[in-house]
């Protein structure tokens, strides 16, 4: 069986300030990258396609996002023969009574179903193959929590564990997850995988496999849409799954360019982080004609806070026009703090002493006539 797996498509993201005819141009980038991955999965004509949640960037998102999401389903079920099995993620539903999630929407099609409520469903394919998918979606409003035991069908020739859901693995010769991802109760995938035929999981927005043999695995985002696009450097895309052979394939989707630069003695600009240094690296950024229409960070820091008005921040406002968006991530250097001490315990001093002191650094004529003004004000006051 050949299976496409997929994620966190965040349908109706909006970020930055940049319009393509009038609509937020990361929203319109989103839609595009959902074509392309109906592009992919119509190229690959798979058996099955599984979403593990996250269709929409939040339930109350525009037409256009409904739209786009309603039009990609109806061309898989129209120019494939797969079944589509989409669960809701936590972006996905609502959280009220009064509203229904929008990723319901194309749930009428033929062999599509879309799953707010965790179930199983066992289908027979185009091949004759009987495949049984455990679905796991994110719930709220749930009034009767349930608690659920993992049991692959072992009368179906494939079986799949679908879920939307922050997992961990204890699985041997993967990457780990990151420290603050899940938890300790989160689910354990890499228990599990050698027990299933597939596990798709969704939440995490970076194609992560989950067992080194077996076929688990996030398969991440379609595009660079979670609250810190800048820990998302690697290409996204979806996956290919073939049961038969046991193999996987990640499949990239083109995306709008993004380039993180450190100005923090390390990567592209490796140098002392100053204004002379930075107005040089912004000129070489204007240049560049890869930064044309792309999201560029420059991160600068330990920056001297004295400094900043000698940036040319006219270059700044270029990069900002000719880019979809440019964040200059300046971090000022931490200032010393000087220990004074107690007031209370220094001795004190005369305002002659603290005149004394104040123009120590100065010429001798300067330090006599301060000392003689003094003395003149002294003389005024008797």
């Amino acid at each position: 069986m050949k299976a496409i797996i997929t994620a966190d498509l965040h349908l109706g993201y909006c970020a930055f300030s940049a319009t393509t005819d009038g609509r937020n141009t990361r929203s319109v980038d989103v839609e595009l990258a959902w074509e392309s991955a109906v592009e992919i999965v119509v190229a690959q004509q798979p058996d099955l396609v599984l979403i593990g949640g996250d269709i929409v960037h939040h339930p109350r998102v525009g037409t256009h996002a409904v739209m786009a999401w309603r039009d990609g389903v109806r061309r898989i079920v129209t120019e494939t023969n797969a079944h589509l099995i989409a669960v809701a993620g936590n972006h996905d539903v609502a959280r009220s009574r009064e509203l229904l999630s929008p990723i319901l929407i194309p749930d009428d099609y033929d062999r599509v179903h879309i799953v707010l409520e965790p179930k199983r469903i066992r289908l027979t394919l185009e091949s004759g193959e009987t495949a049984s998918v455990d679905c796991f979606p994110f719930t709220a409003l749930v009034t009767d929590p349930q608690t659920y035991k993992l049991e692959p069908d072992k009368t179906a020739d494939v079986s799949c564990l679908l879920i939307h859901a922050a997992a961990q693995t204890s699985a041997e010769g993967v990457d780990k997850l990151p420290r603050f991802y899940a938890g300790a109760e989160a689910i354990d995938i890499g228990r599990e995988a050698e027990r299933y035929s597939i596990i798709a999981a969704g939440d995490f927005h970076t194609f992560h496999r989950l067992h080194s043999t077996a076929l688990a695995l996030y398969p991440g985002s379609i595009e660079r849409t979670s609250s810190n696009i800048w820990a998302e450097p690697d290409p996204k895309g979806i996956v290919l799954c073939d049961t038969d052979a046991g193999s996987m394939e990640f499949l990239e989707i083109p995306t709008r360019p993004m380039f993180d630069y450190d100005f923090s003695g390390s990567g592209k600009y490796p140098l002392e982080p100053c204004a002379e240094n930075i107005n040089l690296a912004l000129l070489q950024m204007l240049a560049g004609e890869e930064h044309r229409d792309a999201i560029v960070r420059l991160k600068i820091e330990d920056f001297p806070r004295e400094d900043r008005e000698h940036i040319d921040w006219g270059h700044v406002r270029e990069l900002k026009s000719l880019t979809t968006h440019f964040y200059m991530d300046l971090r000022y250097a931490k200032r010393e703090l000087i220990d004074l001490g107690d007031r209370r315990e220094r001795p004190v001093a005369t305002l002659a002493d603290e005149a004394v002191a104040f123009f120590s650094d100065d010429e001798q004529p300067v330090r006599d006539c301060a000392m003689r003004y003094l003395d003149f004000e002294a003389e005024a006051v008797a």
